[in-house]
């Protein structure tokens, strides 16, 4: 039968080159958040801290006043800025307002710090506090170029602000330069880990759809096995003749599974709800054996609902083992229970006849193996089966298949 050709493209070589993915996977997500909340404490910590100096140096301040006004607004900018990154996320806006705000405080520098202050190395007034935190936070929001522009716009207006030789604007650029190139390379590597997730997410789905063409194959070679296959088995030791009647109608049986196989190739419909399971082993028990005796069934069921392809596969393997009841155990007496177990169930087929010895059938006899014991694997049960000479045959179908 025609195997499916269902799979997923992988990702592009160039994309797995350059570390990139279409969309934001769950490392590049997750490297968000933690730097989201890490600039967050960043601001609120560095916005706490340069209060703190400032009040300080307060005292030795040429203008109190303007010190204290503009530390106001630092905490209220602070606390506002903290507020939108938590509920919007990093925007561009957001990011170019925080550099905003620190260029006018570096404007200023010259008269919101104390002149001892100025002279002193850098990092020591409360404005080189919320520079350097600027400068470290900026490239979260202003990517590559735009991060670095930002560091170039502090620097200046803090030389501006604050004309002289000092260390401090060379510290800001070693700050920037290297704020940006750990965000850039943070956000490669989290691309990278992106590009590997989908790669075996890809490689994950292939090998399912693979999975699903086998067992699809299997189950169309099962269905053959129990039809088309047993008809041609009878022909050719004479159990049927060309010119009876029962070969007429083993045909037309047949004709009809393989033009169900083919109409499964098509389409695939919307899945099925739950169906009775007691419904379909007492149809599979009647379904037509041209050539072959009926069987005669006592039946011990529940009534339970399960999953169509669960139900389908059950009524499937109970009816083989009718089949093979009737064609080889020398009766044509059998038992079908059906006992519910948890939230699945357990089938058996009996009989008392001749039985069989297991380890004594050919391996090119695939009856048990795929009628049987395959189909219920495809559908995650189990089956197993129980003789010996003499015995009779048990045959235990059970779903889903215990751990």
């Amino acid at each position: 039968m025609s195997e499916q050709r269902e799979r997923i493209e992988p990702v592009p070589a160039s994309v797995r080159g350059h570390g990139v993915v279409p969309a934001a996977g769950p490392a590049t997500l997750s490297l968000e958040r933690q730097a989201l909340l890490v600039v967050v404490v960043l601001r609120l910590s560095g916005a706490a801290v340069a209060t703190v100096v400032a009040l300080l140096g307060l005292a030795s301040s040429a203008n109190p006043a303007r010190v204290l006004l503009c530390v106001a607004g630092l905490l209220v900018w602070a606390g506002s800025f903290g507020v939108l990154l938590l509920r919007g996320g990093p925007t561009f806006w957001l990011g170019v307002t925080d550099v905003a705000v620190c260029a006018a405080l570096c404007l200023l520098h010259g008269e919101l710090v104390p002149a001892p202050v100025l002279t002193a190395s850098a990092g020591t007034g409360w404005i080189d506090l919320v520079a350097g935190v600027t400068v470290l936070s900026a490239p979260f929001f202003l990517r590559r170029a735009h991060g670095l522009l930002a560091t170039v716009v502090i620097t200046a207006a803090y030389m501006l602000g604050a004309p002289g030789l000092r260390e401090a604007p060379v510290v800001l650029v070693l700050q920037g330069i290297l704020s940006a190139g750990l965000f850039v390379l943070l956000r490669r590597a989290a691309s990278s880990a992106d590009a590997a997730l989908a790669a075996k997410a890809v490689a994950q789905a292939n090998e399912l759809a693979r999975a699903a063409a086998r067992a699809d194959e299997r189950d169309h070679q099962r269905r053959l096995h129990d039809t088309v296959l047993a008809t041609l088995t009878m022909v050719s030791t004479g159990a049927i003749t060309e010119r009876t009647e029962s070969l007429r109608r083993r045909a037309v049986a047949d004709l009809r599974v393989i033009h169900d196989l083919a109409d499964a190739d098509g389409p695939k419909a919307v899945p099925a709800p739950p169906v009775p399971l007691d419904v379909a082993l007492r149809a599979a028990a009647s379904r037509p054996r041209p050539g072959l005796p009926a069987p005669t069934v006592r039946f011990g069921l529940v009534q339970v609902l399960l999953p169509q392809p669960v139900v389908t596969a059950l009524a499937d393997a109970v009816a083989e083992a009718l089949t093979n009841v009737v064609r080889h155990a020398g009766t044509t007496t059998a038992q079908v229970r059906a006992e519910a177990v948890g939230a699945g169930v357990v089938v058996d087929v009996l009989d008392r006849g001749r039985g069989f010895d297991p380890a004594a059938v050919p391996l090119h006899r695939r009856g048990l193996r795929e009628s049987t014991v395959g189909r219920m694997a495809a559908v995650g049960g189990s089956a197993r089966i129980e003789t010996r000479p003499g015995a009779g045959v048990r045959v235990t179908l059970r779903w889903p298949r215990e751990e």
